[in-house]
């Protein structure tokens, strides 16, 4: 050490700078909870960790003066405990016997009472409860994204051994069974048997409400296990404020969503273990490959080693991928970035998978190939897709729900919608002479090729 601690024991000074570096990393993370950007928690970090530093100013003037309290208050700033551990190397260094294991209990002067030891002690102590309460404020105020939770959700029995779901369910539709819902009788066409599947994602008066906005008002809507369900809309209906609520990312003004049974307000974590989401626009790794994205992301769901390697090398070949598996993201075209995202979404044995406009984007050939492989992993699964093509929507799914200003318009199957809604187009033609009718009858047998359904002329 240049002959700065001759006399101190090397691993002793180890442990201090192995503790003081855990409590700066748990006190960044700390620090980060209270800014939502980059810049200026880089510049409000800085700030912060110099007055947490001031209490030594103090401490070192008045060190005569102080308890052995005043200086444990102190010591929860991680830097002063730091800077005390610190002053008493210095002074046993000039007393030539340096910091060692039969003095690290001892004060440095007669009247001392405090020690080398207490300094490491409330660095550990330090890290721990900056660990704490990040992950409490991380909880109890998630800022712009998230669910929050109640203040005293650590006292709760279900953050501890978690939820019973059939419990929770039963209870939630009690509560709801009174409620008067507008959407009950949009479903009322729908085939009998559908009703018959295992419900997947169960939306139970879901409403979402900004300052001067309303992006969702009490949808209500159940999505079915081994069914494509596609929920259209033009752009500011409601089906991304959907998607960011199921998947935890905004919290519902009211309302709440079931997914396999969990409640998406109380058991997001357990829920996102069995969700996949492709969002609308790609979220890669530029220094991942293509196989490190897929066990990855695996790996997150808790998937064993084998499951892991299995799935990875399926998933490759199912999306024509081999060749690429040691490419970065950032080597790859577009259509393959996006069959990436779409083998993220269903990789990790999702039961779950909201897919956001999953061909935006792609060439047609590519296009065909992610349809193959919705409908490839379709079975065991509740998929549902928001997309812009309606001719997308038609052959893949099994139903279609249409969502306009944030409330269901209509739900069922294509044919159920077409039958209801009617199909093809009302054609009237008024006729300025007689002359012109053979020529309007050759028009009205082609109308019956391109599907006119109603031809009429006067």
């Amino acid at each position: 050490f240049g002959k700065i601690t001759q006399f101190s024991n090397f691993l002793i000074i180890f442990i201090l700078f192995i503790c003081y570096t855990l409590a700066t990393i748990n006190q960044c993370f700390f620090i980060s909870v209270f800014f939502n950007r980059a810049n200026l928690a880089a510049c409000g970090a800085g700030i912060i960790y110099f007055v947490l530093y001031l209490p030594y100013i103090l401490l070192i003037n008045f060190g005569s003066q102080t308890l052995i309290w005043h200086k444990m208050i102190a010591c929860l700033s991680s830097t002063v405990a730091f800077g005390l551990g610190c002053d008493y190397i210095i002074r046993f260094e000039g007393m030539a016997q340096g910091i060692q294991w039969s003095n690290i209990k001892k004060g440095a002067q007669p009247n001392d009472n405090f020690s080398f030891l207490y300094c490491m002690i409330m660095m550990i102590v330090d890290s721990i409860l900056y660990m704490l309460l990040t992950i409490y404020i991380e909880n109890v105020f998630p800022g712009e994204y998230g669910i929050p939770q109640p203040w005293y959700y650590p006292l709760t029995k279900t953050y501890w051994f978690g939820y019973d779901v059939k419990k929770n369910r039963q209870r939630t539709n009690e509560i709801n069974q009174n409620q008067i819902n507008t959407n009950t009788n949009i479903e009322s066409n729908d085939n009998d048997n559908i009703h018959q599947e295992d419900i997947g994602v169960d939306i139970q008066n879901l409403s979402k409400y900004y300052r001067n906005k309303i992006a969702l008002k009490n949808l209500s809507v159940k999505f079915y296990r081994n069914m494509i369900t596609s929920f259209l809309g033009r752009n500011g209906a409601g089906k991304s404020t959907t998607w960011s609520i199921l998947t935890g990312l905004l919290p519902p003004s009211s309302g709440t969503a079931f997914i396999d049974g969990y409640n998406i307000i109380t058991d997001i974590k357990i829920i996102r273990k069995r969700l996949g989401f492709v969002p609308q626009y790609n979220i890669l790794f530029d220094r991942l490959t293509v196989k490190e994205h897929l066990e990855f992301f695996s790996a997150l769901k808790d998937s064993p080693p084998k499951l892991i390697e299995d799935e990875t090398k399926k998933m490759l070949e199912d999306l024509g991928l081999e060749n690429k598996s040691k490419n970065y993201s950032t080597q790859l075209s577009g259509g393959m970035k996006r069959k990436l995202s779409i083998a993220i979404a269903f990789i990790g044995n999702s039961t779950t998978v909201i897919l956001d406009e999953p061909t935006a984007g792609v060439d047609p050939f590519a296009r065909r190939a992610i349809w193959d492989l919705i409908l490839k992993y379709k079975l065991g699964r509740t998929i549902v897709l928001s997309t812009h093509h309606l001719d997308e929507a038609e052959l893949l799914s099994d139903r279609l729900a249409i969502i306009s200003s944030g409330e269901l318009k209509c739900i069922g199957t294509t044919m159920d919608l077409k039958h209801k809604y009617g199909e093809g187009y009302n054609l009237i033609v008024e006729l300025t002479s007689i002359s012109d009718e053979n020529e309007l009858r050759k028009q009205q047998q082609l109308a019956v090729i391109i599907h006119i359904s109603n031809f009429t002329y006067c």
